[in-house]
């Protein structure tokens, strides 16, 4: 068996605990129930923090009136509370902004799965931690474990409580440190009956008839404990596998199927459990077949909060659309490795009983797949209104739609028997049945399956009343009319039924056809146009008309938002767009960020970064589907790769002109240095000629004369580093590649500048034993000349240079510092480009040099494959460092 630690895992695990370093730290004070003294531990430990120097913020505590938790809050700073409006009441809610903008070390959150007034930014105040936490902002808070999602159903079932705030298991399991806090049942009912529970006259009377039974508490006691093991548990197997001890496979894999009703949410909380259990990954899966067209407005709804239900817990959500969902469901499950499928099983009512059920169909034709089923015959109800029967059915059962659809099945068999009654008597009663099963044809194609069934058994009375012998009643005197009648009937069901389901395919197949068209008008019309006001016209004549919305888009530019068209909104919708903006996450309308905005924003995109907001806002109160915001997160996605594509073809113009502007400077130096190089040399000697002289010339002429030497071998050096400059950002530079001690180096740049130092002192540092450097020695020499010069220009007469070596790897360190005057903020990336002269307000080592000198430091060092920097000195001064490579073993032998 291998052993060894998987440096693989082990990387994981390090950069998970960078990622949460980043992103600040939540620990939980988990609790079996209310009272087990959770707050109290919070504060305790928070006092603790504080006292040791922690910036401690307390962003919400409830004490419930308990003076000795209100006590452990004293000399804590108090975060105030924002004060919201909601229908005329004042409610005073947690201020996620003023906590932001206050950035605490650690903020107190008190009750987790509290849920916040209408208007605030987040639904959940867990969603307001998880802002915190992106922002770098460690977090406590406190929990009941009746608040976890998974166990929401079992707490419901042994206290007979629906619990409605909870907190996703994702976010339980992704805190960084759980702490238990838990006490005796008995103490607990102690503490209830002295009134340190709930302090409210009667409260705790209600709350010890109804919750707080001894064998309530001892449940939630052992369901508290168990979800801290498998927590724990989960924690010590992932560290286990990274070393190699003995990693469980994972071998199962679960799928949940969602349905339209409440029982769903159960299915997914046991899945949920079931994989926490084997440490296995789920996947809930919705088939949408062609009945998903009949469900009303709250059944879709319904699978909409199921479906997000189980993304909220860690599941994967998967929508399939499929003719058969039997077929579709065991064909997803075989082709994508699932081992076990979930499935409820509802005790169907008699006149159901003739088919096979769901879950039969799946043990049928599953093999190979462990099919679990559980039943649906004794669910604690949630809510009144998800638990009635309310269409359910018509997932199952087509025949359930609106009444009115009724009333037009039977209007159409009366029209069809209104127009072969002209023909009665003239033709066959036969041919007249044919009548009828087109009526039942329209009434299929127009109005669906239940009234297609309708139209086939009102045809049958209607054509025996009025079109066979004796007329006007239900009698007639052949007997073949039986097999008619019979025959009718049954073409008549086969073939309403048919059409009505290729009519439904039809409308289906328009749709997709519809969102496929729109895709391709978008994209084709985005990708004819760069400026970003046509591409927000592009996507606003496009996506207008078939969303049915106001269209506009923000483009992120110089760090600010643009809106395209431009116009005002609501102080609401801009806090919105900012926040997608700054989060790059989905908020408004039908989301759990922002959910009172009347728009939906979502994030453009690409690469990771955010380019700009998609904002979409219907003229109604209609809410947006989890299927429709998958749509609109692929048109989202192809305005971003538009943006992106405009973006790179202005920064490719932008460096196509900066190329051509770069080649045309070093023509123009080169030029330049080359036509002054001989006219000055012709002046230097004739300057040098006269010099030599001086004793036949006037004292007033020596001194000119010496000034304009000086000034002309300054010039000279220019036009030196002129030529060296046009070489090196030209590319023509060649490196004699030499291995060389770089103390002879440095020697010979000292001496070189020995006339220029005066009374500066230049001290060298060697730090250890030092390498040979693979370099090209008179280049490197010219750097340590640049930079000696330029700290003689900005130290004092007498100040003090030192050059200290040292080894660093595969590299040599050398770095050249001065005591003069430092760097201002910023200075330290311009200082090495070309003409910078350091003149500005912003600098403080000011000279009257090009710049040059540092330009061409950094363009020898890259082109020895080194880096050079500068940055200021902890007590006064510059240092500039440059690293060299070492010069390899076969490089020494050689030379």
């Amino acid at each position: 068996m291998n052993t060894r630690p998987d440096p693989d895992k082990l990387l994981a695990l390090v950069n998970a605990d960078e990622g949460r370093l980043a992103r600040g730290a939540l620990k939980i004070f988990f609790g079996a129930s209310a009272g087990v003294g959770k707050t109290y531990a919070m504060l305790s430990e928070a006092r603790r923090l504080a006292a040791e120097g922690r910036d401690v913020l307390i962003g919400v505590i409830e004490h419930h009136g308990r003076s000795e938790t209100r006590d452990l809050t004293e000399g804590l700073e108090s975060l105030p509370r924002l004060e919201i409006d909601h229908r005329g009441v004042k409610v005073h809610e947690f201020d996620l902004d003023a906590a932001l903008a206050r950035r605490p070390s650690l903020i107190l959150m008190d009750e987790f799965a509290h849920t916040n007034a209408p208007g605030s930014r987040h639904p959940k105040r867990w969603q307001d931690v998880e802002e915190l936490l992106d922002n770098g902002i460690d977090v406590y808070t406190t929990l009941n474990v009746q608040h976890l999602e998974s166990v929401n159903d079992q707490v419901a079932r042994l206290t007979g409580v629906w619990v409605k705030e909870t907190v996703p298991d994702s976010v339980f399991d992704e805190a960084a440190d759980i702490a238990l806090i838990d006490i005796p049942a008995d103490e607990l009912l102690k503490r209830l009956a002295d009134g340190k529970v709930y302090v409210a006259e009667g409260a705790n009377t209600r709350a010890a008839e109804n919750f707080f039974k001894k064998t309530n508490l001892g449940h939630l006691r052992e369901l508290a404990l168990r979800r801290t093991a498998e927590r724990v548990d989960a924690q010590n197997d992932q560290l286990s596998a990274a070393m190699g001890q003995g990693e469980a496979a994972l071998s199962e894999k679960v799928l949940v199927l969602v349905g339209p009703d409440s029982f769903s949410g159960r299915l997914i909380r046991h899945t949920r459990r079931m994989a926490g259990r084997s440490k296995a990954p789920w996947t809930a899966l919705y088939v949408q077949t062609d009945r998903h067209e009949l469900l009303d407005r709250k059944a879709r709804l319904r699978v909409e909060h199921n479906l997000r239900l189980a993304e909220r817990m860690g599941a994967q959500v998967v929508r399939l659309n499929g003719t058969h969902a039997a077929t579709a469901i065991i064909s997803y499950a075989t082709s994508n490795g699932f081992t076990r499928v979930v499935v409820g099983n509802r005790k169907a009512p008699l006149w159901r009983r003739w088919g096979k059920s769901l879950s039969q169909k799946l043990i049928e034709r599953g093999d190979g797949l462990e099919i679990t089923t559980l039943s649906a015959d004794h669910v604690p109800a949630e809510r009144s209104e998800t638990t009635r029967p309310r269409r359910i059915s018509g997932l199952t059962a087509p025949l359930i739609v609106p009444w009115v659809d009724y009333a037009y099945a039977a209007l159409v068999v009366a029209i069809v028997t209104a127009l072969g009654f002209p023909l009665r008597g003239v033709t066959d009663p036969d041919n007249l049945a044919l009548i009828y099963l087109t009526g039942v044809v329209i009434a299929a194609a127009r109005l669906g399956i239940g009234p297609a069934v309708l139209a086939s058994v009102l045809s049958i009375p209607a054509f025996n009343f009025f079109f066979t012998e004796p007329y006007y009643t239900f009698n007639f005197y052949d007997a073949h009319y039986y097999f008619t009648f019979g025959f009718m009937l049954l073409t008549s069901l086969i073939v309403g039924s048919l059409t009505a389901r290729l009519s439904l395919h039809a409308r289906m197949a328009r749709k997709s056809e519809q969102e496929t068209r729109l895709l391709y008008d978008l994209t084709r019309g985005l990708s004819s146009v760069r400026d970003y006001a046509a591409m927000a016209e592009v996507t606003a004549r496009h996506l207008g008309p078939a969303l049915n919305a106001e269209v506009r888009l923000w483009v992120s530019e110089d760090k600010a938002l643009t809106a395209f068209p431009a116009g005002e909104i609501e102080i609401r919708e801009t806090g919105a767009v900012q926040w997608v903006a700054a989060n790059g996450q989905i908020a408004g309308r039908g989301t759990d960020t922002l959910p009172s905005a009347r728009g939906l924003y979502l994030p453009l995109i690409a690469e990771n970064k955010t380019l700009g907001v998609l904002g979409l806002t219907p003229p109604d109160d209609r809410a947006f589907t989890g299927a429709d915001i998958l749509v609109f997160e692929t048109i989202a996605s192809l305005i971003a790769s538009a943006l992106q594509r405009a973006q790179r073809a202005d920064e490719a113009e932008t460096s196509r002109i900066e190329s051509e502007n770069e080649k045309l400077r070093n023509v123009l130096l080169a030029s330049l240095s080359h036509d002054l190089r001989t006219p000055l040399t012709v002046m230097n000697n004739s300057i040098s000629t006269l010099l030599k002289q001086r004793k036949k010339l006037p004292r007033e002429a020596v001194d000119e004369l010496t000034g304009l030497w000086g000034q002309m071998q300054r010039l000279q050096k220019f036009v030196t580093n002129l030529l060296k400059m046009a070489a090196i950002t030209s590319g023509q530079l060649r490196l004699n590649f030499e291995p060389y001690m770089i103390q002879e180096i440095i020697g010979a740049a000292i001496a070189r500048v020995e006339p220029q130092k005066e009374n500066r002192q230049i001290r060298t540092q060697i730090n250890g034993q030092i390498p040979m450097v693979m370099i090209d020695g008179a280049l490197i020499e010219q750097v340590l000349l640049n930079l000696l010069e330029n700290a003689f220009a900005h130290t004092a007469a007498n100040g003090v240079i030192l050059i200290s070596v040292e080894n660093d790897a595969d590299r040599v360190r050398v770095r050249v510092s001065d005591n003069g005057k430092g760097l201002k903020p910023g200075e330290e990336d311009q200082i090495f480009e070309k003409f910078h002269t350091h003149q500005s307000e912003k600098s403080d080592r000011s000279h009257s040099g090009t710049g040059l000198g540092l330009a061409i430091c950094r363009g020898i060092i890259q082109a020895h494959g080194g880096l050079i920097y500068a940055k200021n000195n902890p007590t006064r001064g510059a240092s500039f460092i440059f690293t060299l490579p070492i010069a390899s073993e076969a490089a020494k032998d050689q030379a």
